[in-house]
Order: structure tokens, then C-alpha cells, then sequence
């Protein structure tokens, strides 16, 4: 598989630059990517594997569509992994994690920009994952992540109280990593989902758009 095309296909999906119900076609991306129609084909069979797209055979594919409710079991098996996530994460993070998840805190501090605090997040949780030295929980919880960032992002930024609340959980989370604290590790981690599920439900009762969308025939 091409990873530099799948990669960039998954971002898209994931940061809403192909929207929920867009068609992607195969020998579009083919001419965009430069590349010929198998690592099309292997990138979106894997995007389907993740569940972030459909294929359409001897057509492409469609993203995903995007609902609160076809989340509810993700987010309540995402609320268990990631407190494992912490605690494994205080036993068994080096200096050399540490130093890097502060570098990126202090990006993560100055960042005004809604979509790039978003893609931010995201490699903070990838830091702390990597530090639990268990690929499969990391990755469990990438594939989650990336199912339910979609709904963030249509979170508007006036609205986005969950948004500010990131530098300090995560200002916390590295004192307590470094203090090797596993309960607080577990509780602050499982806390930010909590105000992640939160701020989507507001968005929710406040009439934000996070309904299904169909895709094109």
C-alpha cells in the first residue's frame, strides 16, 4: 500500500476535506496522486476496513456518513480503552515521550486555529498511545479517533468549550505521566473524553448539524 496516498486520503476524511456522502473517484485520485489504480484500490479498501468509507464496486467509494448516534457505542468502548491508555502510558513512558508530548503542549498552548488544535489533539493522543508500548490498543484507539473527529470539526468556535479546556487536561495529563501516576493518568484522559462527548451532545441540542448525510447515486 501506498502510505504517502493513504495518508493523505485518511486525513481528508477525517479533517471533513471530503465530506460525509462525498464520492471519491478512483481514477480522479489516480490523476491527483500520480500514481496507477492499485494503491487507489489497496488505500480505499483499507479506509473501508476503518470504516471511513464505502465502496461502490467498478465505481470508487463514498465517506462515511456522520452520526451522533451511530457513535454511541464507539465513544462508550473508547471511554474504557483510553483510561488503560493512561495508566499503561505512566507505567511505561520514557523521558525521551515526556519531552516530546511537552514540545507539542507548548504548540498546542499558542494555537488559535480550530482545525490545526483539532490535527494537534490528535498527535497528543497518538504520543500517549505510543507510550503505552501496545500496538494494539494504539492502534484500536487511532481507528476510533478517527471515527468520531469528524464530528468535532463541526463544532463552531464559539461553541467549542471542549477546545480550551485542551491545554490544561493535557498540561495535567504530563504531571501526572511523569510523576509515573496511573490512576490520575486513567482519570484525566477518561475526563477529556467525557467533555468530548459532552460538547458534541451541546452541539446536538443546540441544532448543530451532525446528521447522517447521503451519499450521491
Amino acid at each position: 500500500m501506498n502510505k504517502r496516498v493513504y495518508s493523505e486520503i485518511k486525513t481528508r476524511i477525517v479533517f471533513l476535506d471530503y465530506k460525509p456522502g462525498q464520492f471519491l473517484y478512483t481514477k480522479e485520485l489516480m490523476k491527483e496522486f500520480s500514481v496507477s489504480l492499485t494503491p487507489i484500490r489497496e488505500t480505499l479498501i483499507h479506509l473501508e476496513a476503518e470504516e471511513l468509507i464505502q465502496i461502490i464496486p467498478n465505481r470508487g467509494a463514498y465517506v462515511s456518513e456522520v452520526s451522533f448516534q451511530d457513535f454511541k457505542d464507539i465513544f462508550e468502548v473508547r471511554l474504557f480503552l483510553i483510561g488503560q491508555s493512561g495508566r499503561l502510558a505512566a507505567q511505561r513512558i520514557t523521558n525521551e515521550e515526556l519531552t516530546k508530548m511537552k514540545k507539542l503542549l507548548k504548540k498546542i498552548k499558542q494555537e488559535k486555529e480550530h482545525k490545526i488544535l483539532i490535527q494537534l489533539d490528535s498527535e497528543f493522543h497518538d504520543l500517549v498511545n505510543q507510550a503505552t508500548k501496545n500496538r494494539a490498543l494504539a492502534k484500536t484507539l487511532e481507528r476510533l479517533r478517527n471515527q468520531v473527529a469528524r464530528l468535532w470539526v463541526f463544532t463552531r468556535e464559539e461553541n467549542d468549550i471542549y477546545s480550551s479546556q485542551i491545554p490544561e487536561d493535557f498540561e495535567t495529563l504530563v504531571k501526572a505521566l511523569e510523576n509515573k501516576d496511573q490512576s490520575k493518568s486513567e482519570q484525566i484522559l477518561r475526563n477529556h473524553t467525557i467533555h468530548f462527548i459532552d460538547q458534541v451532545k451541546m452541539n446536538l441540542y443546540t441544532g448543530e448539524e451532525v446528521t447522517p448525510v447521503a451519499h450521491s447515486k
